[in-house]
């Protein structure tokens, strides 16, 4: 679209959202748009992609890149993960730094400061998740005024500290309004009925993870993969196949399940989304294959989408 004559007062631009795992980015991206775009889940490393979210408003539109939560993890696709997302904040108007006030700052979120400042970006730190409380809201404050001192910043590139609900929209329309103001004047990048351009595959494969994850104990998640191998559109009902992939025979077990039942059970769920998604009826053929330390193979990661050269 960028071809297109430039609307008088238009804005348009990137924003990155910014944050230590479960810290709410998805949850955030996902009220912006009114619509599931990224998967939500209390489990590190549920977003694996930088997902893009297209917001449409009067005289704007915001596209916010939702990256996957930075960690210290050092397996190969958790270090790619952390690249993903420092990636992101290249030629982005904004990041929008999203922090958890339920709970102590820690020297994970310190280095993810030190990161944030160092980036050189302006920033607005969402204070996340008000709702269950913000004990720790004012600690967060303070922590990044102390690193500016000790940096010798003379400015904060925090523009605005803004407190906010995700989960109950709490104060997201004055954020919303914030946001714009870092926009250029620009003609809209995407078409008005895009919501994403994160591509098709992917996204089928991440509800399946989702619905994975809800089912599943915590310790397996990490271990998990999903492979779309094929969609096909038919007449009145859309066939999709994926494939799951496990490191250890023992984990293809939890994952199907005493009798099938929990790969049953995630199938009916993932339909329920996805024939909400793609507007048809779906069938969901699910298989489960052990491919050990896949997390390690270059070539399993660049054909799962979570690697590029």
């Amino acid at each position: 679209m960028k071809d297109k004559q430039k609307e008088e007062g238009f804005k348009s631009g990137f924003v990155a959202i910014l944050g230590r795992p479960n810290v709410g980015k998805s949850t955030l991206l996902n009220a912006f748009l009114g619509d599931k775009v990224s998967i939500i889940s209390n489990i590190p490393q549920t977003t694996r992609h930088q997902i893009r979210g297209i917001l449409h408003l009067d005289k704007a539109q915001v596209i916010f890149v939702d990256t996957p939560g930075i960690h210290s993890f050092k397996e190969d696709l958790a270090a790619h993960l952390n690249i993903i997302a420092k990636k992101s904040t290249q030629d982005v108007e904004l990041i929008l730094y999203v922090v958890d006030t339920s709970r102590c700052v820690g020297e994970e979120e310190k280095k993810i400061m030190q990161f944030v400042l160092a980036s050189r970006n302006k920033v607005v730190m969402a204070l996340n998740k008000i709702d269950l409380g913000g004990e720790f809201l004012n600690q967060y404050m303070d922590t990044w005024r102390m690193l500016l001192k000790e940096e010798n910043v003379k400015k904060d590139p925090v523009e605005y500290y803004i407190p906010i609900s995700a989960v109950q929209g709490t104060k997201l329309e004055e954020l919303i309004e914030v946001i714009k103001e870092f926009l250029s004047c620009d003609v809209p990048f995407y078409e008005k009925d895009s919501l994403t351009d994160f591509p098709l595959k992917f996204r089928i494969a991440d509800i399946i993870r989702e619905k994975l994850f809800w089912n599943l104990k915590k310790e397996l998640p990490h271990s998990l993969a999903v492979e779309v191998q094929e969609i096909e559109d038919k007449e009145k009902i859309y066939y999709i196949r994926a494939d799951i992939y496990v490191n250890r025979d023992s984990q293809k077990k939890i994952v199907i399940g005493r009798g099938g039942s929990l790969i049953k059970q995630v199938g009916i769920l993932c339909r329920e989304d996805l024939e909400i998604l793609l507007k048809k009826k779906v069938y969901l053929e699910l298989r489960v294959k052990v491919i050990k330390d896949w997390q390690s193979k270059i070539r399993i990661l660049k054909e799962l989408g979570y690697w590029w050269a």
